[in-house]
């Protein structure tokens, strides 16, 4: 036999087209051992005695390889090889001799007879979690580096990974996550046997970890078409009090939060094309006035990710994307300790108390458990600054436009400026449990519930008479003025999760959501309505379903899933043309879906599958095919590079509307409400088309740039020119409900700068939605209330000194339009194409024919029929955050100051129009306009705030 050493030669291309080959000619899943350039050796031994072979590799490789001599006594090689790989050449040379070999704990090879009769093969079953929480961690890559073919597996997103049909003998594993130090391990598989172990991994700290963590795997493509944002993000975007959990998501490329009502759009959608997920479970997420109060308790979060267009079919069904937040259940102790320990974080700020506490408790790598519970209380009333509570004042008065044109009678303009104090209450609280059974069974369970009011009293609030700007008339019976609305929504779910097989694992959850809108309004007869505003609306939503990950092989990952949901919704709107609309039903429907994620060598992974629903009022079978790729070339000319196509049919069973008010009063403007299909109407549909790209050329800069398109073939809007005559038990949607299409698309660009001890980010995205509803607006395309089609961003974290951290964002938003507010068009732009048939309709309903005069002037003066003509001005802000953490022993004490909209930008929100006396009566040197003024609604003034937390 001889050994020679030859350094192997090839080109570029060569290297690339056989690549090319192998990826075509199998659907299976190669992943690659780390080279280094080590020279490939050839092995010819035909007849030579293994002995005397082992004794050359043993040098030649410097390796601990041992062997009873009684064993290879008259063995002889009869193989020929080439490679550089040890493992490969020791197996050829026991190739047909009887003998296998295997790694012991020290790393020694060992020489042995073969297993007599067919290999018994044993199977490996893994858990990776973070040692010092506890948390399983998603996407880690495991690579058993002594295995025949090298075979890899990407851990879910349970943080179990799989092995099957290996043979008996020992392996070396290394496990890989970013943002964590690689972990080897040496393993044992029995032959028949089914081994299981937890892997502990530690993180790995880098200044980065300051900023941004996306949760992305080892490949790079795994965190394109989705946006996220870890706790760490979430209570550093605290600003004031509790804003954090929409600030995180507004720094997304294609994510978009509303300054005024906190509305969030993805790429493009409506608000009411997104949902809202904790733990998996829909949220059904009640108005939010007040900007600067978020929905959920952020100290309660452990990340939000967003899904944007192209998400796959296990996701589930919606025409937008999906907000899915997740429950922090940290341990408070490093994983594997015997006993427990606790943690509690406090944060006061000026508007609210956030508290949290944690414990864990568990035996050493046996069964444990943790525990979450956070709440979250509102305190406006003590320490809302005068600059908030003013611009509540500001958003609370009438409106003497919609006043005129729906009060009973012929109700004089008047300006009605709330005296009273505009009151804000909230409460949330959040609970989470999981137990650990020993690592591959689990029970989880968590639950939320969440209660605002919003609204005030009034009390000695003079009306002016009718075309007289004299001393007003005071009505004794506006004492008892009182406008409040309190909403009430919650979620909970209970889990278990289990590995089946070594093929499989499962889990079975089931959940349930509920929503309820209460109103509580009393009003003297002369402002009041004929139908006194009486609007509640009752979600319930029941839902089972079970989900399986079945690895059968050769590349191939099948995910599939089925569930079963029941949707029962009642809702009541008064004080609107729609007199009345009241609607009850119970529509359930069951979903099945199948995703396979296929690996095509070790830079592809394509993933397809699709969603099947069968909705029960219809008997019809609702199908959803996705498609989706991705795309990993490490170490180009260009650095790193990683793409994402994704592509799909998206359908959409339950719908949230946002109606208009008709009442003049501006505090809550609309009633929100959701409905599940029924009979009468067919499901929203959408198609998109997805594609990111992102280009890493050094591990200082980040390139990203993201693109979409949406095709809207049917989506469901209300019909504000619906005339309902039908009692309760016979009112359908389609009664109410009209159809709409259209498209959106845009793209956006990211740039990231690592700056010393943190980052620099640029941004822009361009968006552009256009819809066109059934004989509204001429049936023409006309862009969307919520577009924003230019925005700038720039973000800066730095951490200047230890312990501290300085944050700053500026944003700049050009070209929205629609500026006017929005009931001015949905009653109005009911009968756009005929202003007639219009003011024939307000008479009908009631109004004085003085009142519809004033309604034609201020539409044909505005001209309020065209609303892309109402441009607003561009939108800048500039934010500060500073934060310092005082470690004391067990103690962490961090004080911070934010400073929003520094340079107290006079941004505007909307349009509306507004009294005043002198123009609209004449004051004797110029003449009566008739015409209401135009008058803006203000977003966030100058705001600083302070905080206090302490961790222990």
């Amino acid at each position: 036999m001889t050994i020679s050493a030859d350094r192997t030669t090839s080109t570029i291309p060569v290297a690339i087209f056989i690549a090319l080959l192998i990826g075509c000619a199998n659907v299976t899943a190669v992943h690659a051992q780390e080279k280094s350039p080590k020279p490939d050796f050839e092995v010819r031994a035909q007849g030579r005695m293994v002995s005397d072979v082992l004794l050359e590799l043993r040098d030649r490789y410097a390796v601990p390889l041992a062997w009873d001599p009684l064993l290879v006594t008259g063995k002889r090689v009869f193989c020929v090889e080439r490679s550089a790989d040890f493992h490969v050449l020791l197996r050829c040379v026991l190739q047909g001799t009887g003998l296998v070999y295997e790694i012991q704990q020290t790393g020694t090879y060992t020489i042995r007879r073969a297993t007599e009769g067919a290999p018994q093969y044993g199977n490996l079953t893994g858990y990776v979690v973070d040692i010092r929480t506890g948390q399983p961690i998603a996407n880690a890559e495991v690579k058993l580096i002594a295995s025949s073919d090298g075979r890899g597996r990407i851990a879910n997103e349970s943080g179990i990974f799989q092995f099957e049909r290996l043979l008996p003998g020992s392996y070396l594993m290394r496990v890989y996550h970013l943002g964590y130090a690689p972990r080897d391990s040496l393993i044992a598989i029995n032959p028949g046997a089914d081994e299981r172990m937890v892997v502990h991994m530690h993180a790995r700290i880098t200044p980065m970890d300051l900023a941004i963590v996306d949760g992305m795997a080892v490949k790079p493509s795994s965190r394109l078409g989705i946006g996220v944002a870890d706790q760490e993000e979430l209570v550093s975007n605290m600003d004031i009090g509790t804003f954090a959990v929409l600030r995180s998501i507004d720094t997304m490329p294609g994510v978009r939060v509303n300054d005024a009502n906190a509305d969030v759009h993805i790429q493009g959608g409506g608000t009411g094309e997104l949902q809202y997920r904790l733990d998996g479970v829909p949220v059904f997420m009640p108005l939010n006035v007040a900007a600067f109060i978020g929905p959920f308790s952020p100290f309660a979060l452990s990340s939000i990710t967003v899904h944007k267009a192209g998400f796959n079919a296990g996701l589930g069904s919606q025409i937008s994307g999906i907000i899915a937040a997740e429950h922090d259940l940290t341990v408070p102790s490093p994983s594997g300790t015997t006993g427990g320990r606790n943690r509690f974080v406090v944060q006061v700020d000026p508007i609210s108390t956030n508290a949290r506490f944690n414990a864990h408790w568990g035996e050493k790598y046996g069964p444990d458990g943790t525990f979450m519970t956070a709440v979250r209380i509102g305190t406006w009333d003590l320490g809302a600054p005068r600059s908030l509570q003013n611009l509540l004042a500001n958003w609370n008065t009438i409106d003497t436009f919609l006043l005129s044109a729906f009060a009973d009678t012929n109700t004089p303009f008047a300006n009605l400026p709330p005296l009273g104090k505009a009151s804000v209450d909230f409460f949330d609280w959040h609970n989470a449990l999981k137990l650990r059974f020993d690592g591959f069974k689990t029970l989880s369970a968590s639950s939320y519930w969440g209660s605002s009011s919003l609204g005030n009293k009034l009390g000695n609030v003079g009306v002016l008479e009718d075309g007289n700007s004299a001393a007003p008339v005071q009505l004794e019976d506006l004492a008892s003025y009182k406008d409040i609305y309190r909403w009430n929504s919650g979620a909970a779910q209970v889990t278990y999760s289990t590995v089946m097989s070594s093929r499989a694992t499962g889990n079975i959850k089931a959940r349930a959501s509920y929503y309820r809108l209460e109103h509580e309004f009393v009003a003297p007869d002369s402002i009041a309505l004929s139908t006194a505003e009486d609007d509640g609306n009752r979600v319930f939503e029941l839902g089972l379903e079970g989900k399986i990950h079945y690895n059968p092989g050769r590349g191939h990952f099948l995910d599939m899933g089925t569930e079963f949901v029941l949707t029962s919704s009642r809702f009541i709107v008064a004080g609107t043309q729609l007199l009345p609309v009241r609607y009850e039903s119970s529509e359930p429907r069951v979903a099945a879906f199948l995703q396979d994620r296929i690996e095509l060598g070790t830079n592809t992974v394509v993933e397809a599958g699709t969603r099947l629903t069968y909705i029960s009022a219809q008997s019809t079978v609702y199908v959803e095919p996705r498609l989706s790729v991705r795309f990993d070339w490490p170490r180009t000319p260009v650095g790193d590079v990683a793409l994402y196509i994704g592509s799909g049919i998206y359908r959409q069973y339950v719908s949230q509307f946002d109606i208009s008010s008709r009442s003049p009063r501006t505090f809550v403007r609309s009633t929100r409400f959701w409905l599940a299909t029924d009979h009468s109407v067919t499901p929203a549909k959408a198609g998109h088309l997805a594609a990111e790209l992102m280009i890493s050329p050094s591990r200082v800069w980040k390139f990203r740039l993201e693109g979409h398109y949406k095709k809207l073939y049917h989506l469901l809007t209300l019909d504000y020119s619906a005339v309902l005559t039908g009692e309760l038990e016979t009112q359908s949607q389609s009664d109410f409900l009209n159809s709409t299409s259209g498209r959106a698309y845009g793209f956006g660009v990211v740039v990231d700068r690592a700056v010393g001890v943190g980052n620099l980010s640029l941004r822009y995205d361009f968006s552009h939605s256009e819809r066109k509803v059934t004989d509204l607006f001429r049936d023409q395309l006309i862009s969307v209330p919520w577009n924003e089609p230019h925005r700038f961003e720039i973000g800066l974290d730095v951490v200047p000194i230890p312990h501290m951290i300085f944050s700053t964002r500026w944003k700049s938003i050009f070209g929205r339009t629609w500026g006017f507010r929005q009931a001015y068009y949905d009653f109005l732009g009911a009968h756009l194409n005929d202003v007639e048939l219009l003011k024939n309709d307000l008479r009908e309903n009631g109004v004085s024919e003085d009142a519809v005069i004033r309604i034609e002037r201020q539409i044909e003066n505005y001209d309020l029929t065209n609303p892309d003509s109402h441009k607003l001005p561009g939108l800048h802000q500039l934010d500060f955050t500073l934060a310092y953490t005082f470690p004391f022993r067990r103690f962490g004490i961090q004080l911070r100051a934010d400073m929003v909209n520094a340079l107290d930008s006079n941004n505007i929100s909307e349009w509306r129009f507004e009294l005043d006396e002198k123009s609209f009566f004449g004051d004797g040197t110029a003449p009566s306009s008739g015409l209401l003024n135009r008058t803006n609604r203000p977003l966030l003034p100058r705001v600083f705030t302070m905080a206090l937390k302490v961790t222990w």
